[in-house]
């Protein structure tokens, strides 16, 4: 599988981007984008990446971005989605988002994820921003 010059391997994932990956992002110009090619396995019966997917990665754009931007951990309270075209099997598939707003308790988001010919999907999402001194989970 090729990956775009200067995308990482993410390497602190959760059992649901462990299943659905691998996932890939980099950080230009300030901004993180985050990538992956999607295969059979995120494929709907029409032989598209299912709506679920492309959803689920732009959510974790949107809260990564978050992280990257107010070094805040988050969880999602809403997410509203616009389909725009279907992202197909085999592209690289990328998204950025960014901070609309925020304050201490929650920050609205916009982010989008595109393809080589045409944008996928836009959405935007409020995300709840976790106390500071609650550590993460870890996986064994």
């Amino acid at each position: 599988m090729s990956v775009p010059t200067g995308f990482q391997p993410i390497n602190q994932t959760s059992g649901f981007a462990d299943a659905n990956g691998p996932w890939f992002e980099k950080v230009e110009d300030g901004r993180l984008i985050r990538g992956f090619r999607p295969g059979p396995q995120h494929s709907n019966s029409h032989g598209i990446v299912h709506g679920g997917m492309l959803a689920a990665f732009l959510d974790s754009v949107l809260g990564s971005t978050v992280f990257h931007v107010l070094h805040r951990r988050c969880v999602t309270v809403r997410l509203t989605m616009d389909y725009l075209m279907p992202g197909r099997v085999g592209d690289w598939l990328q998204g950025e988002a960014e901070i609309l707003g925020h304050d201490e308790h929650v920050a609205q988001v916009r982010g989008r994820l595109y393809g080589p010919r045409h944008d996928v999907l836009t959405g935007v999402g409020t995300f709840a921003l976790l106390h500071r001194q609650r550590p993460p989970r870890i996986r064994s």
